[in-house]
This record gives structure tokens, sequence and C-alpha cells, in this order.
């Protein structure tokens, strides 16, 4: 089970709560706890912990990266056999969140009305266990999150929260090592959102990934759940859909900014996903 994912929806964002360094003597046991209600993220810089989550029992050695789940029972399933020295990170999200052997996609369920076009749900995806691709800078960045938590004065919680932040996005997108299909599926994605006014097919994207559609499709897929051209005409309807609240320009302006080839496939695709035509839904959104 370790080439599972955890998939956290944000917003909200999840938040620090403490962390700290240590070194385990030889025979020691991490503590056996259950339902600690919050996120344990471990990186191993020397030795190796014996880690056991329920019946499935992992095996961290130097420069890895393990995640306990907040409502698991967590324990050695056999002491350290040498002198073994980790950094742990404990944080807390009320927001949906799965683990499973594929990355999950969630709609943030906070209520953003849609005039808050810039406000978007993502997606965080951590590997269950990972090796460290840049062991130097993650163990420099997670020292900079302790000291800051050091410091007396109140309003420095938010220097620690801003440093965790970013390093959460650290270890999501390059401070471990992902597989090939990940790489691929955040490649497209990109290359998507900056040319949705474009014209994409399946060729343009095997010709511009060196890759067959099958094999793009099965990347996408295996991370948000859908093919390339399905992901583009969600990015354009969103792109469509903030068109249509801060500008007046006509439908068909709109259409052709985003993309769609004419009008009348425009206004289709965009009653497929919101449910009314582009003008209804100016009408109903516009200066709410």
């Amino acid at each position: 089970m370790t080439d599972q994912v955890i998939s956290i929806s944000v917003p909200p964002f999840p938040d620090f709560i403490e962390g700290n360094v240590r070194v385990f003597k030889k025979n020691h046991n991490h503590p056996d706890r259950t339902n600690l209600g919050y996120f344990d993220l471990i990186f191993v810089k020397s030795g190796h912990l014996f880690l056991a989550e329920e019946e499935e029992q992992y095996e961290v050695g130097p420069n890895e990266m393990f995640i306990l789940l907040p409502d698991k029972h967590h324990y050695s399933w056999k002491p350290c056999e040498e002198e073994t020295e980790f950094y742990w990170i404990h944080f807390y999200t009320t927001a949906p969140w799965k683990q499973s052997d594929r990355p999950s996609r969630f709609t943030s369920l906070l209520p953003i009305p849609d005039l808050h076009y810039h406000q978007r749900s993502y997606t965080l995806h951590l590997r269950k266990k990972a090796t460290i691709k840049e062991p130097e800078m993650l163990f420099m960045l997670i020292q900079e999150i302790l000291d800051s938590t050091t410091n007396e004065l109140v309003e420095d919680i938010w220097r620690t929260e801003e440093l965790f932040l970013r390093f959460l996005k650290f270890i999501e997108n390059q401070g471990v090592f992902k597989d090939r299909l990940a790489v691929i599926a955040e490649q497209v994605q990109l290359f998507l959102e900056n040319s949705y006014g474009k014209k994409i097919t399946n060729q343009g994207l095997e010709e511009r990934f060196h890759l067959h559609s099958n094999y793009l499709s099965k990347a996408t897929k295996s991370v948000y759940g859908k093919t390339p051209l399905e992901m583009l005409e969600e990015i354009r309807v969103d792109h469509a859909k903030k068109y249509l609240l801060t500008t007046d320009l006509a439908i068909t302006e709109i259409a052709q900014l985003v993309g769609f080839n004419t009008e009348i496939y425009f206004s289709s695709r965009f009653r497929k996903s919101e449910g009314v035509p582009p003008q209804k839904y100016r009408k109903q959104h516009k200066n709410v």
C-alpha cells in the first residue's frame, strides 16, 4: 500500500499544529496512538522507522517521507535497529480527504458564490510514502517552520502558517518523486490553462507531448478524473463565466475568446455545464 495517495480538498487550507525533530535510540518504539485527529507527516534523515497503521506495516528509511492518518491506530511493529533521526509535523483540516490508490478530486464544500470566481477549488495530493527528491532543501524548509514557532510575538503565527503552506506545495510538486502519469497530467493541465483560447485537438496534444492521446487520457484521468478535452471544456466554461460577470462583451465574442468555434456550440456546452445558457447566467449572477 506504499503507492497510496492522500487527496485533501482546498479550501479550507490545512493548519499547522506543531512539529519537531526527534532522535530515537536503538530499540526505541514509536508511540502507540489511536485517532489523533490530525495528520502526522514524518521525514526520516537517518536510520529507519518501522511504523504500522492498523494492520499495514511500513519501513521508512533515510530521505523518505511518510504520512499517518488522523483516524487510525499507529504504532511500531518493531523497534529501531539503530539511532534514527526524523522530523515530524502535525497538521489539521476540516475539509474532505481520502486515501486511495489513485488521486481523487474534490470540489470545495465552502459556500463560495459564483461571483467570487477568483477562489477556485483545489485538491492537494500527497504521497502516503515517497522518496524525498531534494532532502537538503526539504529539511531546511522544515527547520525554517520550526524556527518560526519559537518567536514570542503573537503575530508570528501568520509567518508559520505561510511557511507551512509553501512547504505543502513544495512536497506536492517537487519535493518528492512523482510517478510519470502524475507529472504528465500536471503538464497537460498547465498547457490547457495557458492555451484554452486556441484550437486544441487530441492530435495537437499528441504532437505537443509526443505521446499517444490514449496515454494522455490515462494520465489525466488518473489525476483529475477527466480526459484532456473534458478538462479543456471545463476550463473554457470557467473563463467564460469570468467574462460574463466582469465584462459587457457579446456572447459571440466571449465564445471566440475562450476557444469555442460558434456561439451555438458554446451556448450548448455552457448550458450542459451550468444548467442555464450564458445570457441567463449573466442576468442571474452579474452585480449580485
